[in-house]
């Protein structure tokens, strides 16, 4: 499933990974930059960072509720759940008003913390990606 995720036409591969460390431990050194203008830079470049993030994470999940039947399944039967839990909040809106207000509220954290979890987790996966070539490289120099 994996080539098939990577297939979607997303911008760049290895060469992207390589070059981009931790963001957190990101900063640039250039000669005669004002900190102003490094401190922007950096907020630029994590905020592209980001939302090249957010796009190939949305691709992959979107791919995946195609090319990967558990996981439609249960996006499937998440839908399912939620359609009953507003129904069943419509027909109790007389004796509980802010129900239908909760599973509102639910259904928008839980596919925000979902997004986010994604996220963290293809990030990661950037910085893995990154430290195994390292160890791989010196695995080979070693030889």
């Amino acid at each position: 499933m994996s080539d098939q995720l990577t297939a979607s036409g997303s911008a760049s591969g290895p060469g992207l990974v390589s070059a981009l460390p931790a963001e957190r431990d990101w900063a640039p050194q250039q000669p005669g930059a004002e900190p102003d203008d490094r401190l922007m830079l950096q907020s630029i470049l994590n905020e592209t960072f980001n939302q090249y993030i957010f796009t190939r994470v949305d691709n992959i999940l979107k791919l995946a509720g195609t090319n990967d039947a558990g996981y439609s399944k249960t996006v499937s039967k998440v839908g399912a759940i939620l359609d009953r839990l507003l129904a069943l909040a419509g027909e109790l809106e007389g004796q509980y008003p802010e129900l239908l207000e909760l599973v509102m509220d639910f259904e928008s954290f839980t596919a925000l913390e979902s997004g986010q979890s994604a996220e963290i987790a293809y990030k990661q996966g950037l910085r893995d990606c990154s430290q195994i070539h390292q160890e791989f490289m010196t695995f080979l120099q070693q030889r």
